[in-house]
């Protein structure tokens, strides 16, 4: 049978979600936090991530978001951070922008030479990362000036993204953050991949230092249950699937959300412009299966063991 695939809606989390909230209400009020949301890939860290946003734009709470980047431990600096920072373009004006970096202008305006921070900032855009630029206490110190002055004009939401891939810069700021901000009406929102914390994996020293913070709350998604999945595919099929299919799903997911979604389009007439069904695209269901384990982002270690390879 033929099914029509539609955008999934947000299924699940509900403890999760209100927690956050919980943390955003008080962050708003003035007592700053910062939660951890931590999983495998596609479990739905950043849907629940979406549903938070959405919760601080209708409270009038700014949100900034930016997510690390897969290059490794030197990778790129501050990259969240400049991301999200990249964002306020759309939102204050140039003197608005001048204000927000007050004494951090020259620093930056080589971090975002793209911003009108100022002509402070340009000059020192001009001169380049050749430039002397602050060390990078005094960086972290003029980056928390920021963070609090945007806070002081609304209540800040700043979200970081895939912090598995973060570079030292990007841990020890947030190290830094999570100490020093406190009186102030911000959450901070990192995302990590659980599944990726290996023994040499750097952000494990991290998560302990921020674990000794009891301003720190860290959660963990789990996967669907099968009534969730159940849910979920109602959702993306607008009609409630067979049992068979909801059992043949989870199984073969294991409750992962967007493996399972990956199964369905795979296997299902997903309609105009979305992946034709596996059997058009000439694969076995092993083959289909193999291609939404990929695209879900599970390692080659991962695949082999769902495929029974190891």
């Amino acid at each position: 049978m033929a099914y029509q695939v539609m955008s999934g809606r947000f299924v699940g989390r509900t403890e999760e979600l209100a927690r956050l909230r919980e943390l955003l209400a008080r962050a708003a009020d003035g007592e700053a936090g910062v939660a951890l949301v931590g999983g495998e890939a596609g479990v739905g860290k950043t849907r629940l991530a979406d549903q938070l946003a959405a919760t601080a734009n209708e409270q009038d709470v700014r949100v900034l978001r930016g997510g690390c980047v897969p290059l490794g431990e030197e990778g790129l600096p501050f990259a969240p951070v400049t991301a999200a920072l990249r964002g306020l373009a759309g939102k204050l004006d140039p003197a608005e922008l001048e204000a927000v970096a007050g004494p951090a202008r020259a620093d930056l305006g080589r971090l975002l030479p793209d911003l009108a921070w100022g002509a402070e900032a340009a000059a020192a855009a001009a001169v380049g990362a050749g430039g002397a630029g602050a060390s990078q206490g005094r960086l972290f110190e003029l980056l928390l000036g920021v963070v609090e002055r945007l806070a002081a004009t609304a209540p800040l939401l700043l979200v970081m993204e895939d912090l598995h891939w973060a570079d030292r810069s990007t841990r020890d700021l947030v190290a830094f953050l999570a100490v020093y901000l406190r009186s102030v009406r911000v959450l901070l929102l990192l995302g990590f991949r659980s599944d990726e914390l290996h023994r040499l994996q750097p952000l494990r020293g991290l998560l302990g230092e921020l674990a000794r913070n009891r301003r720190v709350q860290r959660l963990e998604l789990p996967r669907f249950t099968r009534a969730e999945l159940a849910e979920q595919l109602a959702g993306l099929l607008g009609a409630d699937p067979p049992a068979r299919l909801v059992d043949d799903v989870h199984a073969r997911s294991e409750g992962n959300p967007f493996f399972a979604e990956e199964l369905v389009v795979a296997s299902a007439g997903a309609g105009p412009g979305a992946p034709p069904p596996a059997e058009h695209l000439g694969l076995t269901p092993r083959e289909a299966e193999v291609l939404a384990l990929v695209a879900a982002g599970r390692s080659n270690r991962q695949i082999a063991h769902r495929l029974g390879l190891d």
